[in-house]
């Protein structure tokens, strides 16, 4: 029988397996397959439902679609991939809807690091200035230079942020 300690615990090793598989197939192939996001979800409403019983689900169900409605608006915008929007759903549905509200905050500023990174290391420090000129004065957008990262890496680490703040309950 399964104790009462023992859930949180199963429960934050599934969701780290969710984005630790979300990486990777991120760095593999620059997208998080659909196949894997089914895997992963119904993997998390599965563990959920034997750990928790029914009432569970009502929580992790409120988790997989914050992780839609959180990102949904950076989709629509293309700052992040639709796939980024589903892996925090399938993580939402092994945590809840606090965690995703807090691991997308997170993630905002990892993103923001490792785009600001990314951008020295590859010596593109004038066309960020550029860019930023570009929207701040003219408020366009067109012609922009766009730098990808693997957001995925910073939703994992808004995860590590928020396990290692004390955050989780």
């Amino acid at each position: 029988m399964m104790t009462v300690a023992t859930y949180p615990i199963l429960q934050f090793a599934v969701a780290s397996g969710i984005l630790l598989a979300g990486v990777v197939d991120d760095l593999r192939s620059r997208k998080f397959h659909n196949w894997l996001f089914v895997t992963c979800a119904a993997l998390a409403f599965i563990t959920v439902l034997i750990l928790g019983g029914p009432q569970a689900l009502i929580r992790s169900s409120l988790g997989f679609f914050a992780g839609i409605f959180m990102l949904l608006p950076l989709v629509l915008l293309k700052i992040i991939g639709a796939g980024d929007l589903k892996l925090m759903a399938a993580f939402g549905a092994a945590t809840d809807w606090n965690a995703v509200f807090m691991v997308s905050i997170y993630a905002l500023f990892w993103g923001a690091v490792f785009g600001v990174i990314r951008i020295a290391v590859s010596k593109q420090a004038p066309a960020l200035s550029r860019n930023i000129m570009q929207i701040a004065i003219l408020r366009s957008t067109q012609g922009i230079e766009v730098h990808k990262i693997p957001y995925t890496i910073a939703i994992a680490f808004g995860w590590l942020t928020l396990s290692l703040s004390g955050g989780l309950t």
